[in-house]
């Protein structure tokens, strides 16, 4: 609050409309624009006086902790970070238990089966072919004379 404030307090809105009413009848041959004008630094400072004491009887807003709340939620945050760390010692003991006895790869993991590894072959028309492990080409036409001798003829002529 301001010194002008403290030594001239401000009317309240309804007090500012009495005295613009009071002063039209008193004075008949001013517009209604002058008199607005003459009581507009009036009724802001009115409005602005009430705004300021409605702030003040305002609650807290409830996303703003108390002091006795702030404190409790640091202490919660300790425990929650001390449950943690307790849950992750607590596991890890766990599985060193399972590790000692033998169980530690006992658990059974579903899923698909691994592909057998592809070996690289060459470079074809711009395309990295692949091989199954340990195989050729060769075994691929091996495979087609089996079933087409005249086709293999053709590709080694």
């Amino acid at each position: 609050m301001g010194l002008i404030d403290m030594l001239f307090p401000a009317d309240t809105v309804s007090k500012v409309r009495e005295d613009m009413l009071e002063y039209g009848k008193n004075n008949p041959s001013m517009s209604e624009a002058q008199i607005i004008e003459k009581f507009s630094g009036s009724m802001s400072r009115a409005k602005k006086a009430e705004a300021k004491e409605a702030l003040k009887n305002m609650p807290l807003p409830k996303s703003k902790p108390t002091k006795a709340e702030r404190k409790k939620a640091v202490e919660d945050t300790k425990a929650k970070a001390l449950m943690d760390s307790l849950e992750k010692r607590a596991s890890k003991e766990i599985k060193e238990e399972r590790t000692k006895l033998g169980l530690a790869n006992s658990k059974s993991r579903g899923g698909m089966p691994k592909k057998a590894q592809m070996m690289r072959g060459g470079m074809a028309n711009g395309k990295q072919h692949m091989y199954a492990a340990g195989g050729s080409v060769n075994d691929g036409l091996k495979a087609l004379a089996k079933t087409r001798p005249d086709v293999v003829a053709k590709i080694i002529k």
